[in-house]
This record gives structure tokens, sequence and C-alpha cells, in this order.
């Protein structure tokens, strides 16, 4: 059973994250040869403040 985990910034719109975990799934179902019954997407959201790149704020 695949989990995939996708981090983003908080605010996006829930009509966006269901496209792209739809989209996320046809590509796992694709490649790996599962079941589409078997994905499971996961979105972790964090506030701006939150992001840090080479110890620089984002």
């Amino acid at each position: 059973m695949p989990i995939i985990t996708v981090a983003l910034y908080s605010g996006r719109p829930q009509k966006d994250k269901d496209r792209l975990a739809e989209a996320i799934t046809d590509d796992v179902v694709n490649i790996l040869k599962v079941q589409r019954n078997d994905v499971i997407i996961v979105f972790q959201e964090a506030t701006h403040g939150n992001w840090y790149a080479s110890g620089i704020r984002l």
C-alpha cells in the first residue's frame, strides 16, 4: 500500500489538493501497478514561517 506524503504551505484551496491527489494517484497506479484503492495521499500543511532551506526561513 503506497502512502504518499506531500508537504506544502497551508492555504491552498481544497479543489487544488483534490486535483493533485487525483494526479498523484493516477501516476502511482500506472507506475507501481497497484490498485487505486490502495493508494493513500497525505497532505501536511504548515504556515510560511515554519519552512527553512539552508538555515534561512522561506
